[in-house]
């Protein structure tokens, strides 16, 4: 599991629960969120940390997760990794192969929401680190653009309400052989509540053969 922007692992951890039935689950947290670490500039630089990580436990996925920025540079990983011949599913939840387009409205409204997310009293340096790490990751996305084909399984998921433009959507379609695309009613940021959550885990179970009589 590859975290949104800001790098918490917070939102995942219903959907965790879900796919820990049938698999070991591990999630790669951003840098720049610890005392001391300093948050990745790239969205290469994000995979090549996923990718450092997973390699360090031994690990090759059968199933990569990524929500919004996390879903760029899920794909990121996934391709790198079928450079070296493994091709696991991928599931990209709202999230656009296109460079993200920057304005301090958009920027700040989806700031204020992740912060929010620390709760009602968070210590101001936890705050900072957090705010940094979004910062750097907005000066990724608004800078890069996923180029490279993938072909592995691929669900692509799209919020319907507010998500990832038609074009967008469609260029997906042509990085990925064999890509199965559906939509979720929640928006951007409902995705993973308990609401919400089952149609994400039912898509993504299907996908996975884990419908009424499936695995």
């Amino acid at each position: 599991m590859v975290p949104g922007a800001g790098g918490g692992l917070g939102p995942y951890l219903r959907l965790a629960s879900f796919l820990g039935e049938t698999h070991n689950v591990y999630a790669v947290r951003s840098t720049g969120l610890l005392p001391g670490e300093e948050p990745e500039e790239s969205i290469p630089g994000m995979a090549a940390t996923v990718l450092a990580t997973l390699d360090d436990a031994g690990i090759v996925p059968d199933l990569v997760f990524g929500w919004s920025q996390g879903g760029v540079v899920a794909w990121e990983v996934c391709a790198d990794l079928a450079a070296r011949g493994a091709t696991p599913d991928l599931v990209v939840v709202d999230s656009s192969p296109e460079p993200w387009l920057s304005t301090v409205e958009r920027d700040g409204a989806i700031r204020d929401v992740i912060v929010a997310q620390l709760g009602a009293r968070p210590a101001p340096d936890t705050v900072d680190r957090l705010v940094r790490t979004f910062d750097a990751h907005v000066r990724a996305l608004s800078a890069h653009r996923v180029e490279r084909p993938y072909a592995g399984r691929v669900l692509l998921l799209l919020c319907a309400d507010e998500g990832v433009p038609q074009a967008e959507a469609e260029r997906w379609h042509s990085l990925a052989e064999h890509l199965d695309r559906g939509t979720l009613r929640a928006s951007h940021f409902e995705v993973f509540d308990p609401e919400h959550l089952p149609e994400l885990t039912d898509a993504i179970g299907a996908f996975l053969g884990r419908g009424e009589g499936g695995r």
